[in-house]
């Protein structure tokens, strides 16, 4: 699931200005804040907008404030949304009536082309007012959680007059601008409006947003080669305590501690949001992998069983907390001896070992029992590694690319014999899907650059996407009473339409733009059952959930002798589409239903690079559920189709 953050992050080290000196990690810092919060809090790229250097002028960090953010029509109202800054502050004299208080001087933040001759005018920064009077707008429009973040200091009163020494603080003096000049570049819906300028950016009464600063006011910003002092202590606390759990006003003292008691560098958080969480805890949402544990050391209880591929000897870390974007270290660890259908019982691996308090498991290894065949590829590249440069492979690797054991994948010899053909190739890994069940026609060849993350998690998700895919209950207990169907819906109606386009497991449409489909589930037994349906998308190793009931619902979705339709009038499932990529003819894919007869999570079903699919609303069960389910009798089942789409 994408986190709904959305990013400004500037980084400013060299100056078009001969009188301003250049900075040295601020490029860097901007850098690192963009990666954190692509990797760490799963912000997708397309998010953040990330301007450095030369890049970061005035106009065009203003261009990109209105059309990244004011005018961003994906943002909506409670969205978190970040204004990151590292490169030099500044101070002008402030014009006549500037502001309502006695004014102290203007702060303003440092663009690329501060204090040069721009088509204006002269470019005297952007002013407190200024920013102050986008942050009002921004918030008018899109809510109030900004946080705007400043690696920068203002007091140019407080430089050392030692050259060597100033080149590591974050401020530099205005030579210049004018106070005339504060007013031609002041932001347009700030003429006319009133302004308490006699703190400058250090307001703390301001609703629009919440001020994150790196220092107080009169003192200075540093950094060094590594990087500013501030952003440094920001991301590293960030690794270190689970800061979903941190309030924005606790930070300071959080980062003071980071920072040692004789630094002089105090960082400061001011607003009236100030005693929210981080971001408004926005992307610290509840992550579908992990799953509630309880009980004794030599009898767990996990919420897990044999639906969601549970079996004897799987795996499970012990953590703290199930939230996303927040440091989460195991605690322990345990192994599976009992399976039920929707749940599990486990002891700990190590008795001896003190017991680590947690209240959430992660699998660590299914212990498949069916082998997942690949078959490598022999590439100029592979044959250079392995014959030139002497590379053998491990149990833990498969021509460079990193094997989890748990997944039982194997080494076929022929491609033949393999579920997956791997490729790996100088510049990317080409994947293959081989299986059986999928059309002959349809065997996609997906490259991954080999710089992306999930070249190096390709075979791990293969595998996961390979079990899920073949996995069923041997009993199947509701084989015969419970079918699927697939139907075209009208666009103006919302209601199917047609005929069923499933024939004996197997669906072939034609692809048109903006047509979607409904499906229909029917249950033929005496059993009320809780449905949960997938998509596996066999051009890769996505996984996206397509329906999951509501976890506070307490009544069975699919009673006894009825039906269900997912994708028809105006249910959250929304009706539902297939795509098929631009360069090919042909696509497939597989509609997977898993069903209860008790209420499960199945979000750890879902796995993909791309912002989820998920239209149900998978979650954890909740506590007076699980001890309702525990002396029910329970069963579960499977049932798939395949989907092969064509270009019209």
């Amino acid at each position: 699931m994408a986190t709904r953050i959305f990013a400004l992050v500037i980084g400013v080290d060299d100056y078009k200005s001969g009188s301003i000196w250049n900075l040295e990690s601020c490029g860097d810092d901007a850098r690192r804040m963009s990666q954190w919060l692509t990797q760490d809090l799963h912000v997708p790229k397309e998010h953040i907008s990330l301007l450095l250097n030369k890049e970061a002028t005035k106009r065009r960090i203003e261009d990109t404030f209105m059309d990244h953010l004011v005018n961003n029509p994906a943002i909506e109202r409670g969205d978190a949304m970040i204004v990151y800054f590292a490169g030099h502050g500044s101070s002008l004299r402030p014009p006549r009536d500037w502001c309502e208080d006695a004014a102290s001087d203007v702060q303003v933040l440092c663009p690329y082309d501060h204090d040069t001759k721009g088509p204006e005018g002269r470019i005297a920064g952007i002013s407190d007012r200024s920013l102050g009077a986008m942050l009002g707008e921004l918030s008018r429009a899109k809510g109030d959680n900004i946080t705007l973040i400043l690696d920068c200091c203002f007091s140019s009163s407080q430089l050392s007059s030692n050259t060597r020494d100033r080149r590591y603080i974050r401020c530099t003096p205005t030579i210049k601008a004018t106070p005339e000049d504060l007013y031609a570049g002041l932001w347009k819906s700030a003429r006319g409006q009133k302004f308490k300028g006699g703190f400058g950016l250090y307001q703390d009464d301001t609703e629009s947003h919440t001020l994150l600063a790196a220092c107080r006011s009169g003192e200075k910003a540093v950094e060094g080669k590594e990087g500013g002092k501030f952003t440094l202590e920001l991301l590293s606390l960030t690794q270190t305590v689970p800061v979903h759990q941190i309030r924005c006003a606790d930070l300071p003292d959080r980062l003071a501690a980071f920072m040692g008691h004789g630094h002089h560098q105090h960082p400061v958080c001011l607003g009236r949001h100030k005693g929210r969480i981080i971001f408004g805890g926005v992307p610290f949402v509840p992550d579908a992998q992990f799953v509630p544990i309880e009980g004794e050391k030599d009898c767990l209880r996990l919420e897990m069983g044999a639906i969601h591929g549970v079996v004897e000897g799987t795996e499970f870390s012990v953590h703290g907390h199930n939230r996303r974007g927040s440091i989460n270290p195991s605690l322990d660890s345990c192994r599976v001896y009992e399976v039920h259908p929707t749940w599990s019982l486990a002891r700990r691996k190590s008795l001896n070992r003190p017991a680590g308090r947690g209240s959430w498991a992660r699998i660590t290894r299914w212990n498949n029992r069916t082998p997942f065949r690949v078959y490598v590829k022999k590439t100029c590249s592979s044959f250079f590694r392995r014959f030139i440069c002497g590379y053998k492979s491990s149990a833990e690797e498969m021509d460079t690319l990193p094997v989890d054991d748990g997944l039982n994948i194997v080494r076929a010899e022929s491609p033949t014999a393999a579920d997956i053909s791997v490729g790996v190739h100088t510049r990317d890994v080409r994947v293959e899907n081989l299986d059986h069940l999928v059309p002959p026609s349809t065997h996609p060849i997906v490259r991954i650059d080999r710089s992306k993350e999930k070249s190096g998690l390709i075979l791990d998700e293969a595998a996961r996407f390979h079990m899920h895919l073949h996995r069923t209950n041997p009993e199947n207990p509701f084989r015969d009473s419970v079918k699927m169907e697939l139907f075209r819906v009208d666009p103006k109606s919302k209601r199917r339409v047609g005929q069923n386009l499933l024939k004996n497991g197997e669906a072939k449409i034609t692809h048109s733009t903006g047509a979607s489909y409904a499906i229909v589930i029917q249950n033929h037994s005496d059993a009320d059952l809780w449905p949960y349906l997938a998509y596996m998308d066999s051009n890769g190793v996505d996984i996206g959930l397509l329906y999951h009931p509501n976890p506070t619902t307490t009544t069975p979705p699919l009673p006894k002798r009825s039906y269900i339709e997912i994708g028809c009038g105006d249910t959250p499932a929304g009706p539902l589409s297939f795509h098929i990529p631009d360069h090919r003819q042909t696509d497939s894919g597989f509609i997977k239903l898993f069903i209860s007869t008790t209420y499960t999570s199945m979000g750890i079903l879902e796995q993909s690079t791309r912002p989820s699919s998920s239209r149900g609303e998978p979650s954890i069960a909740s506590a007076p559920q699980r001890r309702r389910t525990e002396h029910q009798p329970q069963n579960w089942d499977t049932a798939m189709a395949c989907v092969s789409i064509t270009r019209q």
